[in-house]
């Protein structure tokens, strides 16, 4: 088992922002009293609320500096980190006077991993303000970072000159020993910080640390982390350690008691797991040690430890079978393997397979033609498949060999020899896994110290984590919740029900696409920014009162309530009437299209958008809602087969091939609204949403690309257009992308773009 040795950070300090002391102008009114309650939105944590406001702001006078200001303010705290840069940037553009947008630039640079450009903002910051304690901290974090050692030293002297108990300046000063090899100059800095202040976990935790890693005190290090415990109870990583220490100090039942709590609190932790599994097998507890192992291996599936100790844990539980598949496996990596080929010919032995047995055993005697044992094995399994002659042959082949050595029973087993041979094979894999870890978990840290930026597989390959992992995941922050804002004393902030306030980038989603643009007749507005969609083709429609209700466009399928649906049967009804005893007219079938499309009855809804096309081949609302119709009668029919037990191979082909000609309809359907209304920008971004899931991910990028030329305020479009990035594996586009789609409301940008940057 081993410690999961975690390097101590102090924190980044953001300093509480007070108003701007730079002015400007006196504003209208109206702009003030924005600003005025995005700053109120922002005390109070209300972040997303609070940029929607800013955004007002500069769409109104985008030459002010202090919306650009809070904005930013406001991004950090949703780590939206590059678009605080962005707009403290332009802030300090406008006005390089304003001392605190230096201050937040610095800390976005810095959580980046910009620590030179950060490094520069911080010295400007100490140019405004010569006795900034905190600035001064956060650029030695820089130095520290970029392994400058002596400017390091020289800023954490600077500020333990002027608070000699500062705990985040102790704790710098620890980590700068340790990296210059000085673990007895890092013990005293820790000590020094817990003296003064003993509530601090992080200073217990390195000094545990020290004492573990560096002294091999242990008894000393438990001490710390169990003061540590008292001061996190909830802390997983916490009991990981201290359930190694324990077994450093041979406490086996505190070991165990540690490690099933850390699972009891974080329940999808590996290495507890993993440790736990390791603890198992050595008390003989087999059983519950192949569950951990199982559980390692769903998250893990290339951990060859946890593989073997698995194989071996299945066959002494007498789970034969799962034994030979486990040994199969191992064998298909190393053929050279020769005691998992002995094992293997033992338990199909043992399970009655005989003919399989008998192909190991020819070719462990073909290597060792002496093994006298392995002839009367193999004699015993021709005899019991009939080959009497081969079992004859088999026993006189023994016999000799065991006359040839003189001896009258059976003393040589080759497993003896080749056991060592075959260890190093495994240790070889599990070292190879190892170094396979530690290079991933090197990476992790030179893209944390930002001396290497993520590739472009990388970058897919996170984001396609992203898909996997959010199928199951059960981590919902935001439930059952006592209070609405009250402080979480463990969190650190306050925690709310409402999901589009605090901070929102904690509540985990679904990584899926923003939906189509639907025709409806109940739309509703975008609470955050107050944005309605519109389109000149429906406004027209709108303004000839022949529908029984106004067209509105929606994103989504917000449903019918009870009431809406009875107006909708009875809107048939009307239509139904008017299209029997009326002459035929388009605008009629599309009407009652419209109506069989929000009660889902889309095939009947297909049908009429067709015969109100037959009427008008120009019809330019009517092919947009057959669009409409066949998306939802592709979700609907995929859904049905989904839930079906009874696909075929051939039900499955025949599937995708109603999906190819589905979406080359819907696809065929948006180019004739683009042919007919070059500037339809739900058309191009309908258009775009078909090419995605047709895999045409440059087609839809384009696409979505001039539906926000044409409309710079359709977060949906760049939401949407992130998430293809991200695919492609270019994370600059994609979080640039995420990061315009939060500012202009689309709550989920923030929570990907925190899991996407951290």
């Amino acid at each position: 088992m081993l410690l999961i040795a975690r390097r101590f950070y102090f924190a980044i300090i953001i300093v509480a922002l007070s108003a701007l002391n730079a002015g400007t102008a006196h504003a209208q009114i109206n702009t003030d009293q924005v600003m005025t309650i995005g700053r109120n939105a922002l005390y109070f944590e209300d972040y997303i609320l609070s940029i929607q406001y800013f955004n007002q702001v500069i769409q109104q006078k985008p030459y002010l500096p202090e919306p650009y200001f809070y904005r930013a303010v406001a991004k950090i705290s949703l780590d939206d980190y590059s678009g605080a840069e962005t707009d403290a940037s332009k802030c300090i553009e406008i006005n390089p006077f304003i001392k605190d947008a230096y201050r937040v630039r610095a800390v976005a640079r810095h959580n980046t991993h910009n620590y030179k450009d950060a490094i520069v903002d911080y010295k400007t910051c100490m140019q405004m303000h010569p006795d900034d304690h905190d600035i001064m901290l956060n650029m030695a974090m820089c130095e520290l970072a970029l392994k400058n050692y002596n400017t390091a030293d020289s800023c954490l002297s600077w500020c333990l000159e002027r608070d000699s108990t500062s705990e985040r300046a102790c704790l710098g000063m620890a980590q700068l020993c340790l990296e210059r090899q000085d673990s007895v100059g890092a013990l005293n800095y820790v000590s020094r910080c817990i003296n003064s202040h003993k509530n601090n976990p992080q200073a217990y935790l390195a000094r545990c640390e020290i004492y573990a890693n560096h002294l091999k005190d242990y008894n000393k290090a438990l001490e710390d982390i169990d003061e540590a415990i008292k001061l996190e109870p909830n802390n997983v990583g916490c009991y990981i350690n201290r359930s190694y220490l324990r077994y450093q100090v041979n406490d086996i039942r505190g070991t165990m008691a540690d490690l099933d709590y850390a699972i009891a609190i974080s329940p999808n932790n590996v290495t507890a797991h993993y440790n736990r599994a390791l603890l198992r097998s050595e008390v003989g507890d087999y059983n519950k040690a192949v569950e951990d192992y199982d559980f390692v291996l769903e998250q893990d599936p290339d951990n060859y430890p946890a593989f073997y100790n698995r194989t071996m844990m299945l066959i002494n539980i007498g789970h034969y079978q799962q034994g030979i598949s486990g040994l199969n496996a191992m064998l298909e990596k190393d053929k050279d393997d020769f005691v998992a080929l002995y094992q293997r010919a033992m338990l199909y032995i043992e399970t009655r397979q005989y003919q399989s047995a008998l192909r190991d055993l020819n070719s462990i005697l073909a290597k060792y033609p002496k093994f006298e044992s392995g002839y009367m094995l193999r004699a015993q399994i021709k005899q019991r498949l009939g080959d009497k002659r081969g079992y004859e042959k088999d026993l006189e082949t023994a016999v000799a060999v065991m006359k040839a050595k003189g001896v009258h029973y059976s003393s040589f087993n080759p497993v003896d020899i080749e056991r060592e041979h075959s260890s190093e094979i495994r240790n070889k894999r599990a070292q190879q896994h190892l170094d396979k870890q530690e290079q991933e978990a090197q990476r992790q840290r030179e893209m944390m110290e930002g001396n290497l930026e993520e590739s472009v597989e990388e970058v897919k390959k996170r984001f396609s984590q992203l898909l996997v992992v959010d199928v199951n995941n059960e981590l919902k922050p935001e439930v059952n919740l006592e209070s609405d804002g009250l402080y979480d004393e463990k969190a650190g902030h306050r925690r709310y029900r409402n999901k589009s306030r605090g901070f929102i980038q904690d509540n985990y989603v679904d990584v899926q696409p923003q939906s189509v643009f639907s025709l409806s007749y109940y739309g509703y507005d975008n609470k955050l920014n107050g944005r309605t969609h519109f389109m000149k083709e429906m406004t027209q429609v709108n303004e000839l009162h022949v529908l029984t209700s106004a067209l509105t466009l929606v994103c989504g399928d917000p449903g019918l309530s009870e009431y809406e649906a009875r107006s909708r049967f009875n809107s048939v009804e009307y239509f139904n009437g008017l299209i029997a005893t009326s002459e035929v007219r388009a605008i009629d079938f599309f009407g009652r299209a419209m109506d069989f499309f929000l009660l889902k009855n889309v095939d009947a809804a297909i049908t009429d958008a067709n015969r109100a096309i037959d009427a008008n081949s120009d019809f330019t609302l009517a092919y947009f809602l057959r669009f409409n119709a066949r998306m939802v009668k592709l979700q609907l029919d995929e859904a049905a087969q989904a839930s079906s037990s009874h696909n075929s191979e051939g039900d499955v082909m025949l599937a995708r091939r109603v999906r190819e000609v589905a979406l080359s309809e819907m696809a065929a359907d948006l180019k004739k609204v683009i042919a007919l209304s070059p500037r339809n920008i739900y058309a191009y971004y309908n258009f775009a949403y078909v090419q995605a899931l047709m895999g045409d991910n440059e087609g839809a990028i384009a696409s979505y690309s001039r539906a926000i030329e044409l409309k710079p305020d359709l977060g949906e479009a760049y939401f949407n257009r992130a998430l293809i990035h991200l695919q492609l594996g270019d994370k600059e586009k994609g979080t640039a992308d995420l990061s315009k789609a939060g500012e202009l409301g689309i709550l989920p940008s923030y929570n990907i773009l925190k899991r996407m940057t951290r």
